[in-house]
């Protein structure tokens, strides 16, 4: 029983694993699909936002970029930053125009970017007008002197720039982000003033327009598709303009702002997605967003898949106990009569088979048939074992017959010796060597060369029978005499040959045995010159077709050709072959 206990266990975790494996895969498959199908729509998303993304920076770049060249059509301020000024009332009415004339031609262009701004603009110390402004460093509305601040950083690269536009920040105002340019003189080029003793000065001062880094970072978070994603706006130089990292850090320090991007996007865990966009301005816009981001967004389906995977799996394990015993349940009972037939040696059994026409139940099928052929098996091998006994008893009788008739012949013998007839002297000899030779082992094998001596001494007798009314050649290859055959099976055919050829026929008889070897097989043929019979006929008959011949004929052929084939193989045995002349010729087949 614990065997049998063993093999539905093994049936049972077969089912399971095959259904948990199939579960894994499954839900593997639904997951990762879903986890990579989602991952491209946040490309495919973060994509469209970063394309949306450049187009808002670049109109807002050109925004600014338009507004501080404005600058260079007005005459107003021209020409007040290019007189020296005279009495204080009118350089004071002077820099309110100034002023006026700062708010009129940049509010237009900025209001459509930014919401608030600061504008100043440092002009140059040597121009005429500089010394009727006040000196100042902070970016405040208005004009002034350049003195405070021609030493900074920011002044000299805006210099520098040469009418290009120069981003930065302050460094005691992070979140600030300021928009420098040289302004050039346009009298400079002016026709009237060409081959003037009076030289006019090239640049005119730089206007820095100062905004809150909100007013980008607003429209770039608003796009932010996870709280982690990180965005990073940087220069063309590489120096930070904004990075929603520093801003979620109030305490940043201003040296944070100039790590190079490659640093702060060279993470190696997490993995990120990151995607790169650069501006025409040279800017470059960068998102990067961690792929534990996309991991968490899709942890509710996740959840959904390992939950279904758990029911399924304790519907799996009840479908496996359920199909194991199903399966088993046959089994076992087949197996239970079978040990039954063991310890109690019954074999007369027959077990119903199930109504199912598979496996099992060819099975059962098989075992009562295998059992209705040990019954058959036992009760032949009883009565084969009841007649060995009787043919044992006959075989004791029989040992006595031979002896008798040995004795009988050397009586005929020395009789007709005393009588002094030679022929029959002759004829009991001939037969005496022939009966001794019938009577030995009928199992033995015996050379062709041996067989066809006795077939001598047969015709010797048939000879005097027949008053020499036939003559018999033989023709036998050496090497087909030395082949082994069974006893007796050259004589039923020269007996046929002389009994059907030659008893009706009016001209001399001819038999012909010959012996030759065809493609290493040993074949040995009975030629007679007879009136001839329906061959075809005679092998259906030894090949088990149903076909009547005689029966002095058809019994010993049959036997002799049943013999060869049980000793040797289907591949040789006898058939029959009609001559062109005339007669029949049997020929026997033997391996070499």
């Amino acid at each position: 029983m614990l065997k049998l206990s063993r093999f539905n266990n093994k049936i049972t975790v077969t089912f399971l694993l095959v259904i948990l494996f199939l579960i894994a895969s499954t839900s593997s498959i639904i997951y990762w699909r879903f986890h990579d199908h989602m991952q491209r729509q946040v490309t495919r998303d973060l994509n469209q936002i970063m394309v949306q993304n450049k187009i808002n920076l670049e109109n807002f770049i050109n925004s600014i970029d338009n507004a501080t060249l404005l600058l260079y059509s007005d005459t107003t301020i021209m020409d007040i930053l290019n007189e020296t000024p005279s009495d204080f009332l009118t350089t004071y009415q002077d820099r309110i125009t100034l002023n006026n004339a700062l708010l009129k031609y940049l509010f237009v262009p900025l209001s459509s970017a930014l919401t608030s701004y600061t504008v100043t603009f440092f002009a140059m110390d040597d121009i005429p007008f500089a010394e009727a402004l006040t000196p100042g460093h902070n970016f405040f509305y208005g004009f002034f002197r350049d003195n405070e601040v021609a030493s900074e950083s920011w002044y000299r690269q805006t210099i520098d720039n040469d009418g290009v536009l120069y981003w930065f920040h302050a460094p005691d105002q992070n979140n600030r982000l300021y928009a420098a340019r040289l302004i050039k003189n346009p009298k400079v080029l002016a026709t009237e003033n060409i081959g003037t003793s009076d030289p006019i000065k090239q640049n005119i001062g730089v206007v820095v327009i100062g905004f809150d880094v909100s007013q980008i970072s607003k429209q770039l978070e608003a796009t932010m598709l996870t709280p982690s994603t990180r965005l990073l706006l940087t220069d063309a130089g590489g120096d930070r303009l904004y990075d929603s990292e520093l801003r979620k850090k109030p305490g940043a320090r201003p040296q944070d702002r100039t790590a190079a991007p490659e640093q702060i996007l060279d993470d190696r865990d997490p993995k990120y997605l990151i995607n790169n966009y650069r501006l025409s301005s040279g800017w470059n816009l960068t998102a990067r967003i961690p792929l534990k981001d996309i991991s968490q967004s899709t942890s509710f389906v996740r959840n959904i898949i390992l939950v279904s995977a758990l029911i399924s799996a304790v519907a799996g394990l009840f479908l496996s106990i359920f199909l194991s015993q199903q399966i088993s349940r046959p089994i076992r009972s087949l197996a239970k009569t079978m040990r039954s037939i063991h310890n109690t040696n019954e074999v007369e059994v027959f077990i119903q088979p199930p109504p199912t026409n598979d496996e099992v139940g060819i099975l059962y099928q098989s075992f009562n048939t295998m059992m209705n052929r040990i019954n058959q098996l036992l009760d032949e091998n009883y009565q084969t074992g009841k007649r060995e006994k009787e043919a044992e008893l006959r075989a004791l009788q029989a040992q006595i017959n031979p002896h008798f008739l040995y004795n009988t012949l050397d009586s005929v013998n020395w009789l007709a010796l005393e009588a002094g007839a030679h022929p029959i002297v002759s004829i009991v000899s001939t037969l005496s060597d022939l009966f001794r030779y019938i009577t030995g082992n009928s199992n033995e094998l015996v050379e062709i060369g041996e067989e066809v001596e006795q077939i001598r001494r047969y015709i010797d007798i048939q000879s005097l029978c027949y008053d020499n009314s036939f003559d018999v050649v033989y023709e036998l290859d050496p090497l087909v005499a030395k082949a082994a055959c069974p006893k007796l099976i050259l004589q039923p055919l020269v007996e046929n040959a002389i009994l059907h050829g030659f008893e009706k026929m009016e001209r001399r008889g001819s038999i012909v045995i010959a012996g030759f070897v065809h493609d290493r097989t040993a074949v040995v043929s009975v030629h007679d010159n007879g009136p001839g019979t329906d061959t075809d006929r005679l092998n259906a008959y030894l090949q088990g077709k149903n076909a009547s011949v005689p029966e002095s004929r058809g019994y010993g052929i049959k036997n002799v050709n049943q013999r060869i084939k049980l000793r040797f193989g289907e591949a040789y045995g006898l058939r029959y072959e009609t001559n062109e002349a005339g007669g029949v010729t049997a020929i026997i087949c033997l391996p070499l």
